[in-house]
This record gives structure tokens, sequence and C-alpha cells, in this order.
């Protein structure tokens, strides 16, 4: 699958931000938002991680209220 768009709202709102010269990134409904690696991770009960690809189905649908969300 090809990578979806980001678009220039998007990643100024959900791009990393530097607090106190360290990189903190955003989060988004649960996850955090990792536009370098462009993808969603989620850590869960019992420390289990959950990684959503922007390119996944899931990852578009969230990647698409991530954007109507900026947009709003």
């Amino acid at each position: 699958m090809d990578n979806p768009y980001i678009c220039e709202l998007c990643q100024r709102t959900y791009g990393a931000q530097r607090v106190r010269g360290v990189r903190r990134l955003s989060t988004f409904n649960g996850y955090t938002v990792d536009l370098k690696l462009r993808e969603f991770r989620k850590v869960g009960a019992g420390a289990s991680l959950r990684f959503l690809s922007f390119s996944s189905d899931a990852g578009r649908a969230l990647l698409r209220r991530m954007h109507d969300r900026a947009t709003a």
C-alpha cells in the first residue's frame, strides 16, 4: 500500500514539539502520532503495544478522523 498524504495543517497540529529540548510526540484518540515513522502507537493493559501504519485500513480511518478534527 502507498503512504497517504498528510496535509500541512495536520503536520503542524500533530507534529512533534520541542519541550525543553526534548522532542515530544503528539497524541490523538489515545494513540501516539509519529509522523516521521508514519504510524500510530498505543500502549495497552499489561504493557501490550499496538502499532498502526498510516497505510493500513485502520490507520487511514484514524488519519481521516485526525484530519477532520484539525480542520474543524
